[in-house]
């Protein structure tokens, strides 16, 4: 069954389950927004593929992910700052303009059953994730464990945080985003985590040697909405 929903097309991939804080300051975002506060608190995010973000006319992708809306900061003047988070995915069916911001028809994008020993599968990705950070952090100031982080225990969850949090472009995003299966999700971030690993460890060599100069992140730079609040 299709259902409309007001829509926030975004040069973001949000997945479910992570956060978006948004500084809301259009007028027409900020009438939309205010009629969502007033329903049931939610808007959809897309990745625009034409267009450009603030501008009319953009053209979103054909799936995104629903914001529900936690926490608002208004300002005097009309401005509000938003804390949200993705809850589930949704098809773009069509679209149509009200009052400059676009509505659409949806219907929900859903996973495929998980498959049996997918849990197994999760535990070897947490541990190629582990190695991640580990190497992420012979080269700058970064030094996270697992634990410091709100890292997901089920398969699927797991799946899209790893898939918000890499350093990947766009197109890989939204790649991720609309695969319906978490195993092949998962592998394909193993295949992801392991290159970067390599990468990252052949770079920590070069910076020994004094060829490279290695930046200076900070765990608060790398992952500002993903530290433990615990």
């Amino acid at each position: 069954m299709s259902f409309e929903l007001p829509l926030f097309p975004l040069n973001v991939v949000l997945f479910p389950g992570m956060p978006l804080p948004l500084h809301i300051f259009e007028p027409r975002y900020r009438l939309m927004i205010g009629r969502c506060l007033e329903g049931d608190r939610a808007f959809g995010v897309a990745q625009i593929v034409d267009g450009q973000e603030g501008l009319p006319g953009t053209t979103p992708t054909s799936v995104g992910t629903v914001a529900e809306i936690l926490e608002v900061a208004p300002f005097a003047d009309g401005r509000m700052n938003l804390q949200t988070i993705g809850t589930r995915r949704f098809n773009i069916l069509s679209t149509r303009e009200i009052d400059e911001y676009l509505v659409a028809s949806c219907e929900w994008f859903e996973e495929e059953p998980e498959e049996d020993g997918i849990w197994r599968i999760a535990d070897k990705t947490r541990r190629i994730l582990s190695r991640y950070f580990e190497s992420m952090s012979l080269n700058t100031q970064l030094s996270v464990e697992l634990g410091q982080l709100d890292v997901p225990h089920d398969p699927y969850s797991l799946s899209m945080f790893i898939a918000a949090i890499m350093a990947l472009p766009p197109d890989q995003k939204q790649q991720l985003l609309e695969m319906t299966s978490t195993h092949e999700r998962l592998e394909l971030e193993d295949f992801l985590l392991e290159r970067a690993d390599i990468v990252q460890r052949a770079y920590a060599k070069h910076a020994a040697y004094g060829y490279i100069q290695p930046p200076r992140n900070t765990a608060e730079d790398q992952f500002p909405n993903f530290l433990s609040l615990n």
